[in-house]
């Protein structure tokens, strides 16, 4: 009877274990996707994006370096773009079922939105769980594959700033492909949407003496100014890619502002928190002014960063909404070669 018992436990863990094993094996995510595109297109598209997320779950599960994409399912450069951000961080569709409506964009290609992901390099557990959208071409192969943010609904929906949907869509892509090309430490990416001629502004806290007699408050916390060319930020940014092997860039409070005198001109300002493998993480204020002049290449012509925390002590850093900096503080004098 003892042995009859043991032999039976020992058959119920390992069918157990190898139920399991199976079931995480064969995770796939299957795709269904409503509206606007024709059904023979959306056909087209879900099996595309199934055949991607497929690849990315079997070289999950069987810790493959890299990913096989096929020129069938994915445009060239999106298969460099997704195995670039597969990269920094394995990733996987946590659900196996979604349904999502299908999104046309200015520029003639598709979007299937919040898409459920998990990113495993990432130390911060609720960092962890993102949302990312599927861009596909006019033939539905898969085409790009980013980082969402939060705040798409708020954008689309607001026309107090930006009344055309065109451009609010214009300006949510540009923000979510230049987000994620932080978080997949993409170089030539970066320098082809910062214009040679960029103004680049970097505040950083200065470290004051205390006095025991005085006590230093959060807003009485100095603030460092220093401003840099595209060639010096791009060199400082491809240290920092080369020192950690994960980012996570996030972004929040946005809010978009169109230019009086240039309807092509955007200003941008959003809380952006930035986490990195090796450690170090800030919260700042970041201001994009952004030329949507050529709507395929729109180009970065100024970028500020005032820190929202003391890195040394951890005390919040605040800021009157006037020294909050935006558009109005820069003059817009485009120029010939931009």
């Amino acid at each position: 009877m003892i042995k009859y018992n043991f032999i039976r436990r020992f058959a119920t863990v390992f069918l157990g274990c190898v139920f399991c094993a199976l079931t995480y094996a064969q995770h796939t995510t299957e795709f269904l996707f409503v509206e606007t595109a024709s059904d023979y297109l959306r056909k087209i598209m879900q099996t595309n994006a199934k055949a991607v997320f497929a690849e990315i779950h079997s070289a999950r599960d069987q810790d493959k370096p890299g990913l096989d994409l096929l020129p069938a399912n994915v445009t060239k450069d999106a298969i460099k773009r997704i195995q670039t951000l597969w990269a920094t961080s394995h990733f996987y569709c946590t659900e196996t079922d979604i349904t999502a409506r299908v999104l046309q964009l200015p520029n003639g290609c598709y979007q299937v939105r919040n898409v459920p992901v998990y990113f495993e390099q990432d130390s911060i557990e609720e960092n962890r769980y993102q949302d990312i959208a599927i861009e596909f071409d006019a033939a539905g192969k898969v085409s790009d594959l980013y980082k969402v943010i939060n705040q798409y609904g708020d954008i689309m929906n607001n026309a107090s700033e930006v009344s055309d949907i065109k451009h609010r869509q214009m300006v949510v892509n540009f923000l979510e492909n230049f987000r994620t090309a932080y978080n997949r430490k993409d170089l030539p990416f970066l320098r082809s949407v910062y214009s040679e001629d960029a103004l680049i502004i970097t505040g950083k806290v200065l470290q004051q003496q205390k006095r025991s007699d005085i006590p230093v408050s959060n807003n009485t916390q100095k603030i460092l100014y220093s401003t840099q060319n595209k060639k010096q930020y791009i060199n400082k940014l491809e240290s920092i890619f080369n020192n950690n092997t994960y980012l996570n860039i996030k972004f929040d409070s946005i809010a978009v502002v169109r230019h009086e005198g240039h309807p092509n001109v955007y200003g941008v300002t959003l809380k952006q928190d930035w986490y990195a493998s090796g450690g170090y993480q800030d919260v700042g204020w970041l201001f994009l002014m952004i030329d949507f002049d050529a709507e395929a290449n729109p180009l970065i012509w100024v970028r500020t960063w005032q820190p929202l925390k003391n890195p040394i002590t951890g005390e919040d850093i605040y800021y009157a909404t006037e020294d909050i900096l935006g558009l109005g503080d820069f003059p817009f004098v485009p120029v010939a070669n931009k």
